[in-house]
């Protein structure tokens, strides 16, 4: 008797941790989304170019 409680206690659990599992996984939408912003800065007149010299 005391083993057939215990088994139904657990399957209880692991049925209830399932369903939280789903519920938290269906839920996704509601999380706040963090979004990169990246800055682009336009310089005119900048001449820090590199030189390539080809030895053959």
């Amino acid at each position: 008797m005391r083993n057939n409680i215990l088994g139904g206690l657990v399957i209880f659990v692991v049925v209830l941790t399932c369903l939280l599992m789903l519920d938290d996984i269906s839920n996704v939408q509601e999380q706040e989304e963090k979004k990169d912003t990246v800055q682009i800065e336009q310089v005119e007149g900048k001449t820090d170019l590199a030189v390539v010299e080809d030895s053959e």
